[in-house]
């Protein structure tokens, strides 16, 4: 405690003599040491329970706002404070920067926040933050005018090649520069999209079953060709009922038989018939009661024509004694009535390989119906190009860049 006092007794004696005197003091000031180095050498006390440092002049933004924007004057740069509070309206006119507590120093023109680094030093500089706006000479890249910016900020600005516009970093990540790529270009996409030319060359495979489902009554249209093998047809129908004939080559059975027959014969116009007159007497009379008698001779005699006509006959003819048989060849009457012949029976192939085309609908059987599938085929992807989110997961921040107070 005392050596403090006398620290600050020597302090405000120094003071003192240089303002009531009003004269110019030339020399060196050590303060807690007896061989200064530089105008004010304040050497530090090493004693742990010895509060060492020099505190600046502390303001209020509104206590320094009070002061107006005409005090401090191109004299005063250098000035240092430090501001406790920012609460209020006063961070205007020569107090722009002053947007946080701190230590800041007059330039002449404005007040200007103490950093680890000069802007200079430090313009150019990307950090991440949750602050939502600028602050201490960092600016939110947003994409802004470089315009809307201080003046000494712009200059800056454009000297790290913004000259109309800072970079816009929502919703991008950050990468290093790589080739030709200018500085604060942007590229890429936070959606993804494959497409056709994006997936390997192979055939997907899959297994699928179940029951195609029922439309309804339907019929099925075909048109196919057999495969060609030795085969026979089973048969089992019945022909259609229209009048019709049927051709015959046929020989009959061998065996004694005879046949009855009637007809009539044919006409072949007018024509006479030859026979033979029998024997008969002939006699003479001579007187009343006198007669002479002799016997006539068969004569051939013929008929009187009666014009074109025929003769009916029938009978049976003898078998001749033997078996035999009679060959016929020709066409059977219908009968002059429609009617139809059930067929059964098998189709002989002939021994040799055939197919058979065949198209037409098949019947649906007059009711809906489904069908059961089951196989291995090509299967569709069945995709809808939806866009991939093209984001690692991530935490949303702010990006700003540094140019300066």
């Amino acid at each position: 405690m005392k050596q403090r006092k006398r620290v600050l007794l020597t302090l405000k004696i120094f003071l003192s003599l240089l303002i009531l005197n009003n004269t110019s003091v030339w020399g060196q000031t050590g303060i807690n040491t007896s061989t200064p180095h530089s105008t004010l050498d304040v050497t530090a006390i090493k004693n742990a329970s010895h509060i060492a440092g020099i505190i600046a002049p502390r303001l209020t933004l509104t206590q320094l706002a009070d002061k107006g924007n005409t005090l401090y004057k191109a004299e005063q740069r250098g000035t240092i404070i430090y501001i406790t509070d920012i609460s209020g309206n006063g961070n205007t006119g020569q107090r722009a920067n002053i947007k946080s507590v701190g230590y800041y120093y007059f330039d002449g023109a404005e007040w200007i926040g103490f950093g680890v680094f000069t802007a200079a030093q430090a313009s150019g500089s990307i950090k991440e933050s949750f602050k939502t706006t600028d602050h201490n000479g960092w600016y939110l890249l947003d994409g802004r005018a470089v315009s809307s910016l201080p003046a000494n900020i712009r200059a800056i600005a454009v000297s790290l090649g913004f000259s109309s516009n800072l970079p816009n970093a929502k919703d991008k990540v950050l990468k290093s520069k790589a080739g030709s790529e200018v500085l604060g270009s942007t590229g890429g996409s936070n959606t993804l999209t494959i497409t056709k030319d994006n997936l390997p060359n192979v055939s997907l495979a899959g297994t699928f079953t179940g029951t195609a489902a029922s439309g309804g009554a339907h019929t099925h249209s075909l048109s196919a060709t057999s495969s060609s093998t030795a085969h026979a047809h089973s048969l089992s129908a019945t022909s259609s009922n229209t009048a019709h004939t049927h051709g015959l080559s046929l020989t009959s059975a061998n065996s004694t038989h005879t046949h009855s027959f009637s007809a009539t014969s044919t006409t072949n116009g007018a024509h006479t018939h030859t026979y033979v007159m029998p024997t008969r007497v002939n006699s003479s009379f001579i007187g009343s009661y006198s007669a002479l008698y002799n016997l006539k001779a068969q004569v051939a005699k013929a008929t009187f024509s009666a014009g074109a006509h025929t003769h009916t006959f029938s009978g049976t003819s003898a078998s001749g004694g033997a078996a035999h048989n009679h060959t016929i060849t020709g066409t059977a009457a219908s009968g002059g009535t429609a009617h139809n012949h059930a067929v059964t029976g098998t189709v002989a192939s002939d021994g040799a390989e055939h197919t058979h085309t065949f198209s037409g609908t098949s019947d649906s059987g007059g009711a809906a119906h489904t069908h059961t599938i089951s196989g291995t085929a090509l299967v569709d992807t069945g995709g809808t190009s939806t866009a991939l989110d093209n984001r690692a997961a991530y935490m949303a921040v702010n990006t700003f860049i540094y140019l300066g107070q």
